[in-house]
């Protein structure tokens, strides 16, 4: 797998160098006083790899984690702008630091600013492969330019998906910015019309693209995980009835829950038989790996201390009953087996019996976690190569079980069943009822620090307020800190045409 996304990476960054020389190529004509050349066609670019890498470029904007000074962890703006983690253990991260709170939060922000330019230069290197793959006439290969066209479709969609969930109102571009004479801002588009193109690409994406062990290269859309993305759109619009016909698409295309839990966050199960769509990182690609935010490792003295970024809080851990077996997989734990042989040689096997956090919280983030013999061989320890779970089957069945549950139809029950029977064994008592509190319960504990939903799924169930007074969170505003800021520079470029979401004055 990690063969794979190396040549990807190769690829993208050949292309990235192709667009350089010909921008390049354009700025010395026009010094000259020559008619610039302002365009990449598909003239410029004359075969199929070339357009392919284009689409390949596309994907590239999902790994961007650390922009200069800036970070866009999906899990600073959904669990720790939640109730389920801190962003770290003490207080030395600064850019973490602002999203426990939120009078912090201000549009001036420079981590809000790169998650808005990295989510919206997914849109435009998407366009942009849409364009070329549309325009060039020397494909060979059978069904690849339908395939190109319904990735980019795919990217789009799920691009502006998180820039509804997170931002609400945003700029539609479905045009490729192609030259200097092409409009590079738009007015806020309403939410509705946002969610109508995200439903529009992804249905047409869906009905072209492989389903999941048809394609040898694995990091790629499928059919799943556009019907999968699809149905997290409709449920969040409370499109019910779709998002069950969706979830039951989604069925017939082969995927399974890992029958034991913490499998889904194995270094040597990526892609596996629940995953849907996941961010592929591999170690010693600067900037672009995972970072292993939770990691233990030997200190002088042999004293176990981490670089604890992401913890969980506490009342997240009390959340799970000890027999479900999630929580073992979600959490490590005063005392736990590090299942390390090398640590064991050295005497050094347990997690401390106090990790000595000074947020009130004994537990770190297990599903990023790398052991000590995944560490060690790391050309850096920030740059982990393990995974970003995106959509796993398990998400695709709560969902399911949700909007059945609104009158969307279908047999919900069953497949809350199947998540609870994996979770906490069949006829446990602890398992929860299923009913709106139990599905929501177990979306929390299923998808715990993952970080794709926890924030978006209290405001569109309308919990956020309580959620925050819960966890102390008094300065939560419920008019303004729903949505994050639009970025104060794009506001300040756009010469007024972008407006800024209510309540933030800077």
């Amino acid at each position: 797998m990690k063969k794979i996304q190396s040549i990807k990476m190769n690829v993208i960054k050949g292309f990235m160098i192709l667009l350089v020389i010909v921008i390049s190529a354009s700025c010395a004509e026009d010094i000259l006083d020559k008619i610039p050349v302002t365009e990449i066609t598909a003239e410029t670019i004359n075969t199929e790899d070339r357009v392919l890498q284009a689409i390949n470029a596309a994907y590239d904007p999902l790994q961007w984690k650390l922009e200069g000074p800036a970070e866009t962890f999906q899990q600073m703006f959904q669990g720790v702008r939640a109730d389920d983690i801190h962003s770290q253990q003490a207080n030395f991260w600064g850019n973490g630091a602002v999203f426990d709170q939120f009078s912090t939060i201000r549009s001036t922000n420079q981590s809000v600013a790169e998650l808005w330019r990295k989510l919206y230069a997914g849109v435009g290197r998407a366009n942009f492969a849409l364009d070329l793959t549309q325009e060039f006439n020397g494909f060979v290969t059978d069904g690849l330019k339908e395939r190109i066209i319904a990735e980019a479709k795919f990217l789009r969609g799920f691009y502006y998906f998180e820039l509804v969930k997170l931002f609400g109102d945003v700029p539609l571009f479905i045009e490729a910015i192609r030259t200097t004479e092409d409009e590079l801002y738009l007015p806020r588009s309403p939410k509705a019309d946002v969610y109508a193109q995200i439903e529009k690409d992804l249905t047409e994406a869906a009905s072209v693209l492989p389903k999941r062990g048809e394609s040898a290269e694995l990091w790629r859309a499928t059919s799943g995980a556009a019907l999968g993305i699809l149905a997290k759109a409709q449920l969040y619009q409370g499109k019910y009835s779709e998002t069950v016909a969706s979830c039951q698409q989604i069925m017939t295309h082969g995927y399974q829950l890992e029958p034991i839990f913490s499998d889904n966050f194995e270094l040597n199960n990526e892609f596996g038989i629940e995953s849907l769509f996941e961010i592929n990182y591999v170690d010693g690609i600067p900037g672009e790996g995972s970072i292993s935010w939770q990691y233990m490792f030997m200190w002088a003295g042999g004293i176990y201390t981490s670089w604890g970024n992401m913890i969980p809080r506490q009342s997240l851990v009390n959340f799970f009953d000890n027999s479900d077996q999630r929580k073992k997989a979600t959490f490590i734990l005063p005392g736990d087996d590090l299942n390390s042989p090398g640590l064991e040689s050295l005497g050094w096997s347990p997690a401390p019996s106090d990790f000595q956090f000074n947020v009130g919280s004994s537990a770190l983030n297990k599903k990023f976690f790398l052991t000590f013999e995944e560490l060690s061989p790391l050309l850096s320890s920030f740059g982990s190569p393990k995974n970003e779970k995106i959509l796993r089957y398990a998400d695709v069945l709560l969902m399911y079980a949700e909007a059945s549950l609104m009158g969307g139809g279908g047999d919900g029950a069953s497949a809350f069943q199947m998540v609870t029977d994996r979770a906490y064994g069949s006829g446990n008592s602890a398992a929860p009822m299923y009913n709106l509190a139990g599905v929501k319960a177990e979306r929390r504990r299923e998808l715990a620090t993952e970080g794709w939903d926890r924030f978006t799924d209290l405001v569109r169930w309308g919990d956020i307020q309580s959620a925050m007074s819960a966890v102390g969170k008094s300065d939560f505003n419920i008019n303004r800190d729903t949505l994050l800021p639009i970025p104060d520079a794009e506001i300040q470029l756009s010469n007024g045409i972008l407006t800024q979401n209510p309540g933030y004055d800077n």
